[in-house]
């Protein structure tokens, strides 16, 4: 990854989905600079990401954890990678829903879009904040989702 890309805002929020049946769904909202933005959303469709409405997708996208951590996440069938900096700790809940589906809901946001409530500046409940920001995004730009395999190194 270049230079550049690193010095632009990235922001990776990770959240845990309850379902009504089955385990637990692992969530990575994802939104980089406006610079990269377009060619973020390129790699996300070239890998099989469609607008976020309805079911997710399958993708031939990757999550790569490394132990906690998230490292990496494979675009294009592992030609394009887009790191994290610094690489968000995943917490027990979310590498074990991770783990049981084999997989990760993968949310692409466009630049901006806030993961704290606008009221008062503070955090807002992880997987409520993160579903209603990728909402308020989805109705302002694009929003991509699909669903990319996990890979533990």
């Amino acid at each position: 990854m270049s230079e550049e890309r690193d010095s632009e805002p990235t922001v990776w929020a990770l959240a845990v989905q309850e379902q009504e049946t089955g385990p637990p769904l692992a969530e990575a909202f994802i939104a980089v600079g406006r610079r990269w933005h377009a060619e973020l959303l390129t790699h996300a469709l070239e890998s099989g990401f469609l607008l976020a409405a309805g079911e997710a997708p399958q993708s031939t996208a990757m999550v790569v954890m490394n132990g906690a951590l998230v490292d990496r996440l494979l675009f294009v069938g592992g030609r394009e990678s887009w790191e994290p900096v610094p690489k968000p700790a995943a917490s027990p809940e979310w590498r074990t829903a991770a783990r049981e589906r084999g997989e990760v809901l993968v949310v692409v946001v466009p630049p901006g879009t806030s993961l704290v409530d606008d009221r008062d500046g503070h955090p807002r409940d992880e997987a409520d904040a993160f579903g209603r920001s990728a909402t308020e995004a989805r109705d302002e730009g694009v929003v991509l989702h699909g669903t990319a395999a996990l890979a533990l190194i």
